[in-house]
Parts: structure tokens; sequence; C-alpha cells
């Protein structure tokens, strides 16, 4: 099948969670054998030639900055790029397309352009965004005004756009309750995030005492969620245990505006890395803090992956499927599991279990082609 695979995330190099996301589903229909036309941005100027995947053309399209009007007024949300529109076109004149997979953020108005051409569409959502938009701090007025727009755009981006997909993947249960008020249920496949077991099949040994959290630091959630951690979870006796090291886009400027240093009793901020998976598969255990979000942790399957111990909240592995994290929803509980926690490897063991039975390739490539196949079939 020849396919059209979009989105507005530069893929490569795939270094977090959204990268991971696009490049997954990428690699998933690789492995199907589908023949794929990858629409995608590449602001760091990859050497695309590194991440060859069988039967996968790459076309770049640009970012384009976002003018003062559109800020203001969220016309962006429902305005096609030229660029974008152009690099259709040329695939479509040069190949029979026989689906679309459109894939991250607001681009429910493209679908428009595959229905015209009778190209069934596949729309893939990450998360609720207007959800994780209602969690984002508004202390003035003109940020609570900002704010209410920001949610009424996203709401009405979905509400126009997302019935009109063949199908929509969403990346977990709660998501799929989110979705069905406004999408035929039919239509909702849960295609969680996953993971290519086979590239996590990585032995390093274990360092001693050492704690690492992973995440893309800019993000709101990650930011407050380490943030918490490090004012109310974090002291002597933690410091004296372990070293815990902050590994991701923007570690070094969080932990320098919460505490005003890039290294603090014993933290250290190791900034963006090509491949986070060394920094995970040597740690005894993995933090997740997180008080807001929604959807699938990538950086809790990505743990799960590498046998890998979890201690989290609630909200850090929400919508993942497993007996074996050590839970806290507060700084004392938190504390207290951090100062009794041993990393075993029986429970990164039995973490591994569990990604493999719901979060492995193996499994959600045959997820990802029955959307695909109900998409070419409904009436």
């Amino acid at each position: 099948m020849n396919i059209i695979f979009f989105t507005n995330i530069s893929t490569f190099p795939y270094n977090g969670g959204e990268k991971i996301r696009s490049y997954y589903l990428l690699k998933a229909l690789s492995d199907l054998g589908h023949t794929v036309h990858a629409v995608i941005r590449n602001e760091e100027e990859a050497d695309l030639s590194q991440y060859p995947l069988p039967n996968v053309a790459y076309h770049i399209h640009p970012k384009k900055p976002l003018a003062v009007t559109e800020r203001l007024t969220g016309s962006h949300y429902f305005t096609k790029s030229a660029a974008v529109m152009e690099l259709f076109e040329q695939i479509c004149r040069e190949h029979k397309i026989d689906a679309a997979v459109l894939d991250y953020g607001y681009v429910g108005h493209y679908i428009s352009f595959f229905r015209r051409r009778g190209i069934r569409v596949v729309l893939g959502t990450h998360n609720a965004q207007p959800e994780i938009s209602r969690q984002l701090p508004a202390r003035s007025l003109v940020q609570k005004i900002r704010k209410i727009q920001l949610v009424t755009m996203e709401q009405w981006h979905e509400r126009n756009y997302f019935a009109k997909a063949d199908a929509v993947l969403v990346v977990s249960e709660h998501d799929h309750s989110y979705h069905s008020r406004f999408i035929q249920q039919e239509k909702l496949f849960l295609v969680p995030n996953f993971l290519d077991e086979r590239e996590y099949a990585i032995k390093a040994p274990r360092q001693k005492r050492l704690l690492v959290m992973t995440a893309n630091f800019t993000v709101y959630q990650n930011l407050e969620g380490l943030r918490w951690f490090v004012q109310e979870v974090w002291d002597a006796r933690l410091a004296d245990k372990f070293r815990l090291q902050l590994v991701g886009r923007g570690s070094k400027e969080a932990l320098r505006k919460i505490t005003g240093q890039e290294e603090y009793e014993n933290i250290i901020a190791l900034g963006r890395v090509d491949d986070v998976k060394q920094f995970i598969a040597s740690a005894e255990g993995v933090v997740i803090p997180l008080l807001h979000g929604s959807g699938t942790r990538l950086k809790c399957l990505e743990a799960m992956a590498l046998n890998t111990p979890i201690i989290a909240t609630s909200r850090g592995v929400e919508g993942v499927q497993s007996h074996h994290f050590i839970l806290a929803d507060t700084a004392a509980d938190f504390k207290t599991a951090l100062l009794r926690f041993e990393g075993t490897p029986q429970r990164g063991d039995a973490l591994r279990a569990d990604f493999m039975k719901e979060y492995s390739a193996s499994v959600n490539r045959e997820r990802l082609q029955e959307a695909i196949h109900f998409a070419q079939h409904v009436q």
C-alpha cells in the first residue's frame, strides 16, 4: 500500500516523547511492508541518511514562523501550509496513494485534501490536548484570557475536523473516552505509545545509587514536576544516598531556574542527548514525578523496556498497565519510597514483561494495521 505519512514534528533525532511516537509509527508502517512517503520537518538539520527505513522516502517541509496576527487569532489551527500542500500535490501526481496517516498536533484541516481525492485518512493523536492546555498556569487576566482562547481553539479544531477522518488513533483508555464524545466509537483505535523492543535490548552495568529523570524539560508538566521534586521531595538524606541525573532538552536551564545552579545537592543536569537509552539502562531507577499531563508516558515505557525500576506519581505512569511501579503521590510518600528503594533486577524484569504484552512494536504493528484496514473499508 502507498501511504503518505505527515507530521509537524522534526522526527529525527528521535530524542523526545512526541518524536519517539512519530518515529515508531513511521517504522511500524515500514515494517508492515507499506511504501511510505514521509512528509516531516527537520529543524535540527539531521542527516536523514543516518535514519534509513525500508520503503520510506523523506520529504521535508519547513517550519513557518507564526505571525503576530496568527498567534493572537489562532488562525494557524485552520490554515494549510503552502509548502505542505505543494508536497502533497507532488506526491499524489507521481504515485497512486492509498491512504494518509496524519500524525500529531492540529493537522485535521488537511483531511479534506485527501478526501476530495478518495484517499482514506487515519488521524493520529498523541493526547487530549485541550485537557493539557487547561493545566497551564494562568495568573494574570491576560494569561487567563489567552488560556481560554487556546483551549477554545483546540476544541474547535477537534470538533470541526477529527470526525472527518476514517479512523482515529488514541493512546490511552482515558483519551479514548475523551475523543468518544465527538467521534464515532467504531472509528477510534487504541494504539498506545510503543517502542521497538529490538532497539531496547541493551545490557549495561547498573551504577549503584544512580537515579535518572528523562524528559523534555521545556514542557510545562516536566518542569513543574521537577520543581516539585527538587523543592518538596529531595533533601540531604536523599542526596547522601543517591545521585540524580536529569537527561533531556532544557534540563540545565530547568535546574538553574529552580535552584540557580546546574549542579545541586547531588543532582546534575546533562542537557539534550541524542539517545537516552544508555542513561536509563545504567541507572538503578527512573523517577517520574509528574503532577500534570495526559496520554501514555514514553519515559515510562523506555524504563520498562530497559528493565529499569520506576518510582513515580500516579500521574507519571497514567495510562500504562502494570502493577510493578513504585507509586507515591505526596512529597512525604515519595521521599519514603526512595529511602526504602533498592534497585532489584526482579522488579525491572517484571516491568519488561508488562511492556512486551502491551507496548512492544510486535503487538502494536497489528493494532495500527487494523486501523488502516478499517479506514480502507469503512462505508
